[in-house]
């Protein structure tokens, strides 16, 4: 079973670790790496987004979606449970300069 709660809950296996040792690696900040590329270029076409960027973890991708939303200063409305909230370091207001708005 695949458990989606975090992004350090599910451990891989040991096919998955071997695929990783064996896989090609570039600089992505250079768009190097072959692996990067492909995911996006595949989340490109299945999607059909004009361009795709890889997070490496969910926290980051969140991070990023209320940056792409917010100005800093703004505020986001959130649940009191909501993961971001309860999880994630205060991200948003540190890194964002975003406050959470809980309902």
């Amino acid at each position: 079973m695949i458990d989606f709660r975090s992004d350090t809950v599910t451990k891989p296996t040991a096919a998955m670790r071997a695929v990783m040792n064996d896989a090609p690696v570039g600089d992505d900040v250079y768009g190097d790496d072959p692996s990067v590329n492909q995911l996006e270029q595949y989340a490109v076409e299945r999607h059909g987004f004009e361009s795709a960027l890889y997070c490496s973890s969910g926290t980051q991708a969140n991070l990023l979606a209320l940056m792409a939303h917010c100005e800093r200063g703004d505020e986001y409305i959130c649940g009191q449970q909501a993961h971001n909230y309860k999880f994630e370091g205060g991200g948003a207001a540190v890194l964002g300069s975003i406050q959470p708005q809980t309902n």
